[in-house]
């Protein structure tokens, strides 16, 4: 018995790892629609890391350190490894690193908290127009003019970098 629970378990777990991986990500050539498609998800990365959380809302508490007000971010991102484990699925760990840094996050008492400020996601990626403007083995660089919920539009350029089959952008706020 020990043994047939062993294989199924193997076998579920093979199943579930394999069909994680999303095409958006793994492809081997960058489209222009999956170049889009993981802005877009960089995007809301982004915007669940400065408003400290991802599925629901929590009460953060604030203090000030140094002149500067923080607060904790919720408890699924309290913790700088919670954080960049979530970060690292649609950036590379070096835009991760800078962008912590450029951010002001800091550990507080044993949680990771930011500074307080306000804002939101107001770019309409996939409504984006998109031109490629360098393409290397495991790198592109695109030109994206991304309209915004007001009905204007922002230029933005993306690189993505390719970490094993998955593409990645490296660049904290090139998709805020």
């Amino acid at each position: 018995m020990n043994k047939i629970s062993g294989m199924l378990l193997s076998i579920i777990l093979f199943f579930t790892l394999s069909t994680g991986a999303t095409a958006q990500t793994t492809s081997q050539n960058l489209s222009d629609t999956n170049a889009l498609k993981i802005a877009d998800n960089a995007s809301k990365h982004f915007w669940n890391a400065l408003h400290g959380y991802k599925n629901r809302s929590c009460t953060q508490k604030t203090f000030n350190y140094k002149g500067t007000e923080y607060s904790y971010l919720c408890q699924e991102f309290n913790t700088k490894d919670k954080l960049v484990t979530y970060l690292g699925e649609t950036f590379t760990n070096n835009a991760i690193e800078k962008g912590l840094t450029n951010y002001h996050y800091i550990t507080h008492k044993g949680k990771l908290a930011r500074p307080v400020g306000d804002g939101d996601g107001m770019l309409e990626w996939k409504k984006s127009k998109i031109k490629s403007v360098q393409q290397k083995q495991n790198v592109r660089t695109y030109n994206l003019t991304v309209p915004t919920v007001d009905g204007d539009s922002v230029k933005r350029t993306v690189t993505f970098y390719k970490s094993g089959s998955t593409w990645k952008v490296n660049q904290f706020d090139a998709v805020q």
